[in-house]
Formats: structure tokens, C-alpha cells, sequence
């Protein structure tokens, strides 16, 4: 049975660096019910040699599948909205928007704009949003996603909460 296409999630370049700096992009794969997808443009995006190395074991080892542009309104939104954004970041919501599909990005602005504007609110994830979800499911402790979120910060990754047991009262 094919998955429903509302669960398939396109995951952009800064949610697969985000967590491959937390060591958590395997984590992925134990959200039940969503599949994570990644297009070939966000993955020639990734570039730093161990980042490359994640993505590609989470791809040998099935927590990410690879996808293509391939159908003609997708390459049509791809091209308008390369106008505006990055390859990856377009490539993401021209998939998303013909596919009926999530979009996990951390990008701000145009994207986030764009973004609402094609897939609506509900359709938007982003590195805090996993880590709720993981919460939610068990697989993560609060704990555990402050200790991630102090890797982040580290790094200029800023979030706009103090700690995810605010956010999940």
C-alpha cells in the first residue's frame, strides 16, 4: 500500500545539518507513520564531507529516500520559484506542492512565505517541530532535546523558547 501522501515529508538542506550536527537524523525513520524524503538538489547542497557522510548512510540505510523532479508541473514551480530561492529550498516546495506532500525546513522569510502560500499552514515542519514530535512519541526526553537545542545554539541556531518542557506543558 502506498503511503499517504499528506505523511511524506521533503526535507531541505538545514533540517539535515541541523541534525547531523545533534547526531539525530536517524532518529528520522522512528517517527511512525511519516516517510522522509530529500531531493537530489538539497543533497548536492550538502557539502561538508562528515555532514555528506550522515546524509548518505541515513539514504544507504533507508531513514531518507531519494527523490527526483521529474513531472512537468514540478519542473515548471521548480524554475519559477529558483527565481526567488535556492535549489534545494525550491526543489522542496515544488515537490511538496504538486506532490500533496510536508516540507521540513528551518528557512525563514521567502521560503516561509512561499511556502504558506503553496502548502498552506499545516504542511510546515521544522527542527523544533521534529524534536516536539519525538517528545510526543517517546523516543526522545525533553531533556535529551535541550541537550540538542544547546548543540544548535552553538552553533548560531537559534530558538525562540528557553527550553522544550515550555512547549510541551
Amino acid at each position: 500500500m502506498a503511503p499517504n501522501p499528506a505523511s511524506i515529508v521533503i526535507t531541505d538542506t538545514s533540517i539535515l545539518i541541523n541534525l547531523s550536527h545533534t547526531r539525530h537524523l536517524s532518529f528520522l525513520c522512528k517517527l511512525e507513520g511519516f516517510e522522509f524524503v530529500v531531493p537530489d538538489e538539497v543533497i548536492s547542497e550538502v557539502t561538508q564531507p562528515d555532514q555528506k557522510n550522515i546524509v548518505e548512510v541515513a539514504l544507504s540505510e533507508r531513514v531518507l529516500k531519494r527523490e527526483s523532479i521529474s513531472a512537468p508541473a514540478e519542473l515548471s514551480l521548480y524554475a519559477d520559484l529558483l527565481q526567488i530561492l535556492g535549489s534545494g529550498e525550491s526543489a522542496c516546495i515544488a515537490l511538496a506542492a504538486c506532490r500533496g506532500w510536508m516540507v521540513a525546513c528551518d528557512e525563514r522569510r521567502v521560503f516561509l512565505r512561499e511556502a504558506r502560500n503553496r502548502l498552506g499552514e499545516g504542511r510546515i515542519l521544522n527542527t523544533a517541530g521534529l524534536y516536539l514530535l519525538w517528545i510526543r512519541a517517546g523516543i526522545l526526553t525533553v531533556s535529551d532535546a535541550d541537550q540538542a537545542k544547546e548543540v544548535l545554539e552553538s552553533r548560531r541556531f537559534k530558538f525562540a523558547f528557553r527550553s522544550f518542557g515550555d512547549l510541551v506543558k
